[in-house]
């Protein structure tokens, strides 16, 4: 195997593992079924993971960080208050790279440990930005666990339904329902209030 396939090995071997979940439970799948779906032997698949889960996890690291970098980025855009379509299309250009991968694990019921990791990530990141902001509102926590909420909760809403907003009707959306209240309570958090 030439280096050029061995850097792309990873994630064929990922792509194969997904569509896999995004049809069943994780605990069905066999590696046999992911090497012959990305046309492996087991031997190539152990030489990257020790097993499923391992590979799960790997998947699921890369999109907390990517997560993370998307909800800087809408923070951003809402405190500004300047919604503006570059900044917009930044937020939808990163969140189309790991599509595949929000839309099932915000819709299937197997794995409650991504929310709770998600949410708390999201949590974390905005008390660090209100430490950093020297906020000293009372109950600060009370506020950003309001926030966070709403926004996941949102977004698994929209993917339930199917996604039948395009993601620029749904961004212009969370603008309108939390517009008010998000700018208020970053700016809180941001120290900006």
């Amino acid at each position: 195997m030439d280096n050029k396939n061995k850097l792309k090995t990873p994630e064929i071997l990922k792509n194969a593992f997904w569509k896999l979940y995004s049809e069943k439970d994780i605990n069905k799948i066999r590696i046999a079924e992911i090497t012959d779906l990305a046309g492996y032997n087991r031997g190539v698949f152990y030489s990257y993971y020790k097993n499923i889960y391992e590979m799960f996890d790997s998947i699921e690291r890369d999109v907390m960080l990517e997560i993370k970098e998307i909800s800087q980025l809408i923070q951003a855009f809402i405190i500004d208050e300047t919604y503006n379509q570059d900044k917009l299309s930044i937020i939808i250009n990163n969140y189309k790279k790991n599509e595949k991968y929000l839309r099932v694990l915000f819709t299937k019921n197997d794995n409650p440990r991504f929310m709770v990791r998600m949410k708390k990530m999201l949590k974390e990141n905005l008390l660090n930005e209100a430490k950093k902001a020297k906020c000293h509102k009372p109950n600060i926590e009370y506020y950003i666990e309001y926030y966070v909420s709403g926004m996941v909760s949102l977004l698994i809403h929209w993917f339930i339904k199917g996604s039948s907003l395009s993601l620029e009707d749904f961004s212009q959306l969370v603008i309108d329902i939390t517009g008010l209240e998000s700018v208020k309570i970053l700016k809180l958090i941001y120290g900006k209030d």
